[in-house]
């Protein structure tokens, strides 16, 4: 649900250009195991000329960013602190709809047109009448 949010707030964002000032790096222990990400803080300027500092919520490993790297921001202008950067990570959750909605609707109306022609054809349900109709309109 935080996703479907996430891509309607999208949908209202600004851009801006921004730059990466710092890349932090955490450590998580889970067990035995570690795993360290690395987070790139970025500045930018908002259209009324605020500049905003922001910590980007999608960490990496490698990092994904260096310091001074420049990058486009999504802000919305009421709440400028919640900035993102706008990388085809924060689209990944519509594409993944998308692809496996279209999926669907594509096995869906192959089966349909599959079960029309089944019904249509000789010795289908309507086989008489789909004859009869093709006949009509060859004749």
């Amino acid at each position: 649900m935080w996703r479907v949010h996430q891509q309607n707030q999208i949908a209202t964002m600004v851009k801006a250009q921004g730059a990466v000032v710092e890349v932090v790096s955490r450590t998580r222990t889970q067990g035995e195991k570690r795993s360290t990400l690395h987070y790139a803080v970025v500045e930018f300027r908002t259209a009324n000329g605020e500049t905003i500092r922001f910590e980007d919520t999608m960490g990496s490993n490698p990092p994904a960013y260096r310091v001074g790297d420049a990058v486009e921001v999504l802000y919305d202008p009421q709440t400028p602190q919640s900035a993102m950067i706008d990388s085809w990570w924060i689209w990944m959750p519509s594409t993944i709809v998308m692809v496996v909605g279209g999926s669907f609707a594509v096995i869906g109306g192959l089966a349909w047109l599959d079960a029309f022609f089944n019904l249509i054809k000789p010795g289908g349900l309507l086989g008489l009448p789909g004859i009869l109709l093709l006949r009509r309109r060859r004749g």
